[in-house]
């Protein structure tokens, strides 16, 4: 709305003459009053259109959670920050996050008070083969379509920029980059964008240029998913694919749905803990919630993942990211590409990753990872009390059952329970946000952690 300035009506010219005197009394009159009413302040989309407590952004990358900050700045949902968070990441963290991966979120909306699993796991091609079909894009557009609020265009952009005109790489990057040197090396694409020219991996804070993937997000900013999911890009992924073992095709990139499913739940106190459900009807997530709030994490682990090793030495391609937003929702969420940056093999055309199809294991919702995302809710309060992302196999989703638990119902402390996981297992990521009394109502009471060992980053507006 705009306000109609008017002069004072002592410069109005009440006769054919006005002296000089008066008319720099009347200039300095308006000048004071345009002063008066000031600058208008940022609208919806603009970085600072929410004053006060933004919300929060916690993930693995640190300009993914930058990103996901300004958008909750600009009047961006949870969804929204997720998927600026998720395109950041397909950029400056292409080992755990890409177009041909996939992934699970939990989000739970404050208008309609209710928490669903949102499935868009890469999936095996019907023929079998070695390439997956890859979900994320389907994902993130899903969630987006259903709770965004901000366009489209403008969560894709940051991400679209950094890889034309070059970023530098994050320590969260260069530190799972360098042990996967000898396998990018094997593919052209990405050995001229990850490697020097002796084959040693690019370090932390040089840059890395990746214009053919700037161009595949330009479609994708223009057109939206279908590209990917049955157009020229979906043609030259399956192309790429074919020449690595995958069997998949155009068909079948057509039918990927993402899917929203239930979530099972648990009461922890006056709060409701939430766990991802999946295609087969059960949570392996709250069976394992379930008996770490009774055993040992020794004994649960070795009742849960009985034959699988709880070793951090496999790097399984995943990466977790939470946040919650000012009015009361939040996200939490895996995304995984099946191992360090998939099959380490790329589609040319579009500097993008292809995942190998996961095989059995996917009991938790990342691939072979066993990965965990959690939301704490507060039904009455109607708003967001706890997300919670583990990753890094067995021991990620062990430790984010255990921060959970630990922060919900023992010290009442995020800090402390981080702390305390570190004493039960020193592997996993956990990325997290704990509001005992509500993000919306009491933001002076939540912490948000980030989980040193993987260099990320917790950001959030002052309260």
């Amino acid at each position: 709305m705009y306000r109609k300035l008017t002069a004072p009506s002592a410069c109005l010219p009440q006769t054919k003459f006005v002296t000089r005197r008066r008319q720099r009394g009347c200039l300095a009159a308006l000048f004071l009053a345009l002063a008066a009413c000031g600058g208008a302040p940022p609208k919806v989309g603009q970085v600072g259109a929410v004053q006060g407590f933004i919300g929060a952004a916690i993930g693995e990358e640190p300009r993914a959670a930058l990103a996901a900050r300004d958008t909750l700045s600009a009047g961006g949902t949870a969804a929204d920050a997720a998927t600026a968070a998720y395109f950041t990441m397909t950029v400056t963290y292409p080992v755990a996050v890409g177009l041909g991966g996939g992934g699970v979120c939990l989000y739970y909306d404050h208008r309609g008070d209710k928490v669903e699993t949102l499935d868009f796991r890469a999936a095996p091609a019907l023929a079998g083969g070695a390439i997956a079909v890859p979900g994320a894009l389907r994902g993130m557009a899903l969630l987006h379509s259903r709770y965004g609020r901000l366009p489209w265009a403008q969560l894709v952009a940051p991400a679209e920029t950094m890889a034309r005109f070059g970023h530098q790489i994050s320590r969260a990057l260069a530190k799972r980059l360098a042990p996967q040197a000898a396998r990018l090396h094997r593919d052209a694409t990405a050995a001229r964008i990850f490697l020097h020219a002796d084959g040693t991996p690019l370090d932390e804070a040089e840059t890395v240029f990746q214009v053919e993937l700037a161009s595949a997000l330009t479609r994708i900013r223009t057109r939206g998913v279908s590209d990917l999911y049955g157009g020229e890009a979906g043609r030259q992924l399956l192309q790429a694919g074919a020449a690595h073992g995958g069997k998949g095709t155009i068909a079948e990139l057509r039918k990927y749905r993402a899917i929203w499913r239930e979530t099972a739940q648990t009461p922890v106190g006056n709060h409701m803990l939430h766990h991802p459900v999946l295609g087969d009807g059960e949570s392996t997530g709250k069976r394992l919630t379930d008996m770490l709030a009774k055993s040992s994490v020794v004994d649960t682990a070795r009742a849960m993942f009985s034959g699988q090793k709880l070793s951090g030495a496999i790097d399984r391609g995943e990466a977790a990211f939470v946040a919650g937003d000012s009015f009361g929702s939040s996200v939490a969420c895996i995304f995984h590409m099946n191992g360090a940056f998939g099959s380490a093999a790329m589609v040319p055309e579009m500097g993008v990753f292809l995942s190998p199809e996961s095989g059995a294991g996917q009991t938790l919702g990342g691939g072979r990872g066993y990965s965990l995302p959690l939301l704490g809710v507060n039904e009455p309060l109607n708003q967001t009390v706890l997300a919670v992302a583990g990753a890094g196999g067995p021991n990620g989703a062990l430790a984010a059952a255990f921060v959970s638990l630990e922060a919900m119902t023992k010290s009442g402390d995020l800090v402390r329970a981080m702390a305390a996981r570190d004493t039960i297992t020193a592997l996993g990521r956990v990325q997290a946000l704990w509001c005992p009394k509500g993000i919306r109502a009491t933001p002076e009471t939540c912490q948000f952690a980030t989980d040193p060992r993987a260099y990320g980053l917790a950001v959030f507006d002052k309260f």
